[in-house]
């Protein structure tokens, strides 16, 4: 009896999750038709605005001295095989958005 019940229980979610499936691919289908759609390509073409691309990046005089603190403690970290440096280096190197956080 136990496994028999268990068996349909398991064929009943099994149907569940094929539907489930079955529905999530009609909506994916569904998103894809209107974002490749002529009226969303129409309205990229009319709001996209090159003037706000990326030209360039440029690292700060700060950024620089970051890493060159960064790389110096790091190759004396190494030298004098001291941990603490190590950290500190890896510290110094990803800290960099301290201000923002």
């Amino acid at each position: 009896m136990m496994l028999k019940e268990k068996c349909q229980m398991t064929d009943k979610e099994w149907e569940e999750r094929q539907k489930t499936r079955q529905l999530e691919m009609e909506a994916v289908s569904k998103a894809l038709a209107v974002l490749s759609g002529d009226d969303a390509h129409d309205l990229f073409t009319r709001t996209f605005n090159p003037a706000f691309l990326q030209q360039r990046a440029s690292a700060s005089k700060e950024l620089e001295r970051r890493e060159q603190a960064s790389h110096l403690l790091k190759s004396m970290a190494q030298k004098f095989q001291n941990p603490r440096l190590a950290t500190l280096a890896y510290q110094v190197k990803l800290d960099a958005f301290t201000r923002v956080k």
